[in-house]
């Protein structure tokens, strides 16, 4: 597990620019240049060695509960791609180290108990930062601020 953590940060590491590009606007990025394709398909190897690596300790429900909350609380807190990304990280292991805390003392399931301390903290997040986060991590601040800006009046 240690090894695949290891070669994923270095593949984030050394393409991270492409990632970034393929990730928020792939349609510029193939025109600049970018094989969206191969990037895609990094992406998602990255994805498979890190659900296969995990499965036997977690479970394959719990894997998709574990890859989707730290980004997404991430994302209710910035706009910024390297903020949310060692965001998420951050986010993943404080819920990890609580998760195996909580289950050990209470003596039931660590996954569960894991994904249970991300939804806490998704539920916490939530509530501070209410319909804007939301809005923040499915994108929507930055259309209805291009919205906004494209109805505006031109003044000659």
């Amino acid at each position: 597990m240690t090894a695949v953590t290891l070669a994923i940060a270095v593949v984030i590491f050394l393409r991270y620019r492409a990632l970034l590009f393929v990730t928020f606007d792939p349609e510029v990025a193939e025109v600049s240049g970018v094989n969206v394709a191969r990037t895609d398909a990094l992406l998602m190897l990255m994805l498979a060695v890190s659900i296969l690596v995990t499965m036997k300790v977690i479970g394959v429900v719990l894997i998709a509960a574990m890859l989707v909350i730290p980004p997404v609380v991430a994302r209710m807190l910035t706009n910024s791609f390297s903020r949310m990304l060692w965001l998420s990280v951050v986010i993943g292991a404080v819920c990890g180290f609580t998760g195996m805390y909580l289950s050990y003392h209470l003596d039931v399931s660590s996954g569960a108990t894991i994904v249970l301390a991300g939804g806490t903290l998704f539920g916490v997040v939530f509530a501070a930062t209410g319909p804007r986060g939301l809005r923040r991590a499915a994108g929507l601040d930055d259309h209805a601020r291009a919205v906004s800006l494209a109805n505006e009046p031109i003044e000659a």
